[in-house]
């Protein structure tokens, strides 16, 4: 299996959508992804030959970066995609004061696999998942790693 990591850019959107839809319970529009990546968020590719494995959107706010997203295929999981594009955003970001995201109450793995990362829990965001077709309504871990 080939994978190939990358700063990201406007002509991967459509492939960005694309996933996100597939992936994410509360995916953005096209073009809500689309302005994001003009108005200066970051974005990390990898792709598996013609297909995006993974990808990991961030903004920067003053000296701190916001994780809005990231989203791995589900025939890639467990394969180092997510942790080599978070670690690469990670090594980008090393100058900032704190790298923070939230992730579902109910995302126990996902909260393993950034305390994994050097991520620590730093509070919650009551009621900050809307309901969707498959989940309820629920609480956001707010999880910060500081890079100093």
């Amino acid at each position: 299996m080939r994978l190939s990591y990358r700063a990201g850019s406007i002509d991967d959107i459509e492939h960005v959508f694309r996933l996100s839809r597939d992936v994410l319970d509360e995916a953005w529009s096209k073009d809500v992804m689309l302005q994001s990546l003009q108005v200066g968020y970051d974005l990390y590719v990898c792709y598996q030959n013609d297909m995006l494995a993974g990808y990991v959107l961030s903004q920067d706010i003053l000296l701190e970066t916001q994780i809005m997203q990231v989203c791995v295929h589900q025939d890639v999981r467990r394969m180092g995609v997510g942790k080599t594009l978070m670690l690469m955003l990670m090594q980008e970001k090393h100058d900032v004061d704190e790298l923070m995201l939230e992730v579902r109450a109910s995302n126990v793995a996902a909260q393993k696999f950034y305390a994994y990362l050097g991520f620590k829990p730093s509070g919650l965001r009551p009621n900050y998942y809307s309901k969707t077709k498959a989940k309820p309504r629920e609480d956001a871990v707010v999880m910060v790693y500081s890079p100093a």
